[in-house]
């Protein structure tokens, strides 16, 4: 199982006594994090939420009937992310075989972090 993040001003608040905070050069101070959003490809993170979209529009909106969210069996989400890394392996260029294995891959973490099984 997946241990979350702390969240702020829990224990990442202070590292071994030392303040988690920047001072800038105006004087200006702002608590430091230890996520680099900056480093992510957001043209790729687009990508899933087109494919994200266009899931929610065939299976249901999560939200309303929370579909994806209410978990598949695991070994039917990694066929389908396997599927989609061999695709892509191949050559095949047709569909953002990638980012739906992201997706496959996001279902996963999904389910392990609220320990959702589903057999069939």
């Amino acid at each position: 199982m997946w241990k979350a993040l702390p969240e702020r001003g829990e224990e990442n608040e202070k590292e071994n006594g030392n303040s988690m905070k920047e001072t800038y050069s105006t004087g200006a101070t702002r608590n430091r994090i230890d996520v680099r959003w900056d480093l992510l490809c957001y043209e790729f993170i687009r990508e899933m939420a087109v494919v994200m979209h266009e899931g929610a529009q065939a299976h249901g909106e999560p939200g309303s009937d929370g579909s994806w969210q209410k978990g598949m069996p695991v070994g039917v989400v990694l066929n389908h992310l396997e599927e989609h890394l061999y695709r892509f392996k191949s050559g095949d260029r047709s569909e953002p075989h990638l980012a739906k294995v992201a997706i496959n891959a996001m279902f996963l973490d999904w389910y392990e972090r609220n320990e959702i099984v589903v057999e069939k």
